[in-house]
């Protein structure tokens, strides 16, 4: 029999929702029951269990669309979860914080009703002997906030890539070593990648995107924040190759961002980068993560153990688990001004994790702008994307600030926040990986060069919902400092 389809604000559910199936774990705990998340490991499920738990989810009609040791993401109706799991498909609206600073509300989805466990967003299914939860996927938004291949001149003060953002970064100086992130596979999970001539004018190496969402188009990125953003790993690993994960509906929404890690993951990227993640209450009600999170968690737990180099944005304002996640590199924010004075960016995240003791956000940092707009690294954009006409346009009021000086439809933007430095760190994590550097290092290896060689910034506070200062020694506000490139590239010779 199946249950009539409602919600808790009266508006019908998506005709697809993407989700998350966690097999029955081995080590006999369900992911999101999870209270020791220091390893994925426990946490997998055999591949006979997996197999089981897909022939299931098929049966009722979900689509599988990518998958791990420990499960796997799927899209269907919202009949095809009720059946699965008993429950009926829900909505209700929480307030988050989204792109370039704004709070709004937000519609999520859960599963409710007769043996659904409380935890928002989480299902069971409870006659299956080999699923052990079902997680609706939870609204993300992006961490920023033929067209000419050159960059228009505009008067506001920005940086220009490459050569700005290699050069501030140390990282100029190792591309004259010939280190420059040859033969590393980058991937990234974002809104899209447009083929914009900047990087044919380069010569960089872009693999075709993989589009997550049925009937997304792998050309198109409607926001243009996948396609900018990524400017900023070649800019320090001009070498390196990017395998991109578009994750985007037609609207530029992050409905399958999870599909798109786990589909990155199973690609085996020397390095996996993300501009994106939620926004949860800070300080947090509970001493454990959410249980829906746990799930993700294990996930991202999963790709370092696989040797992974994964890079999370700290977020610009936000509070979210993917940058605390042990093992992440966890990019946040510096900013360097016109007479080259540094300083933390107010833009950006930092805090120490309440839930993984001992870990701090950020890991180190990238260059971030400032209120109210991070309007800082010239970008390029499809044309007349949502970031192009929005960057060019008066604020609408909540921001007081000035155009970025670009018109609506050039395919260029003024825009950075922590969603830049994530591909810059990603671009110094392939530099070190790349030839002429040290191909073998491990995840914590190039974590350490990165950390022990950054340049300690004493000066600024970060995003003002933390408010942490920045001062001599590692601190909350920007971990310990600036990455060098050059110098983390020393550090390692040295020590590898």
């Amino acid at each position: 029999m199946m249950l009539p389809t409602t919600t808790q604000n009266g508006q019908p559910p998506p005709d697809l929702v993407f989700g998350y199936v966690s097999a029955r774990s081995e080590g006999g705990t369900p992911m999101t029951e999870a209270t020791d998340l220091s390893s994925a490991a426990p946490y997998r499920a055999s591949e006979d269990i997996r197999a089981r738990a897909k022939e299931r989810a098929e049966a009722v009609g979900l689509t599988v669309t990518a998958e791990s040791r420990l499960g796997f993401t799927v899209y269907g109706s919202p009949a095809a979860y009720e059946q699965l799991t008993g429950g009926r498909v829900t909505s209700y609206e929480a307030l988050q914080r989204v792109s370039v600073g704004r709070r709004r509300y937000v519609t999520h989805l859960d599963l409710v009703g007769p043996g659904q466990p409380e935890a928002r967003g989480v299902g069971a299914a409870p006659d299956a002997d080999d699923i052990e939860a079902v997680v609706l996927e939870q609204p993300r938004s992006c961490y920023h906030l033929s067209p000419s291949p050159q960059p228009p001149n505009v008067s506001k003060f920005h940086l220009r890539l490459p050569g700005d953002v290699s050069m501030l970064l140390g990282a100029t100086a190792a591309h004259a070593q010939g280190a420059v992130g040859a033969g590393v596979d980058v991937a990234m999970v974002d809104t899209g990648h447009y083929a914009h001539p900047y990087f044919a004018l380069q010569g960089y190496d872009v693999d075709p995107v993989v589009a997550m969402v049925p009937g997304t188009s792998p050309a198109k990125d409607p926001i243009g924040h996948g396609t900018g953003e990524s400017a900023n790993i070649f800019a320090v690993a001009p070498g390196a190759k990017l395998k991109f994960f578009r994750a985007s509906d037609d609207s530029g929404n992050l409905v399958s961002a999870v599909a798109g890690f786990l589909k990155a993951k199973a690609a085996h990227p020397k390095v996996l980068t993300n501009s994106w993640g939620g926004d949860l209450d800070f300080p947090p009600l509970s001493t454990h993560p959410p249980a829906a999170s746990r799930v993700w968690i294990l996930e991202i737990k999963d790709a370092v153990e696989k040797g992974i180099v994964v890079v999370f944005s700290a977020g610009n304002g936000h509070f979210s688990v993917e940058p605390q996640v042990p093992g992440v590199i966890a990019a946040g924010g510096v900013f360097v001004g016109p007479g080259l004075g540094v300083q933390a960016s107010d833009y950006a995240s930092g805090y120490a994790s309440p839930w993984f003791p001992g870990e701090v956000v950020p890991t180190v940092c990238g260059l971030v702008g400032m209120m109210p707009r991070a309007q800082y690294l010239m970008l390029p954009v499809q044309p007349g994307c949502e970031l192009d006409i929005d960057q060019s346009r008066p604020s609408d009021g909540q921001l007081p600030d000035t155009p970025d000086g670009t018109t609506s439809v050039d395919a260029w933007a003024l825009f950075s926040g922590t969603s830049a430095a994530a591909p810059q760190i990603a671009g110094a994590a392939a530099v070190l990986l790349g030839q002429n550097g040290r191909p073998n290092m491990t995840v914590e290896q190039v974590t350490e060069a990165l950390v022990k060689t950054a340049t300690d910034v004493t000066a600024g506070h970060n995003h003002r919902r933390f408010n942490n200062p920045a001062g001599p020694g590692p601190d909350e506000a920007t971990g310990p400092g600036l990455a060098n490139v050059s110098a983390a590239l020393a550090f390692a010779k040295a020590h590898f």
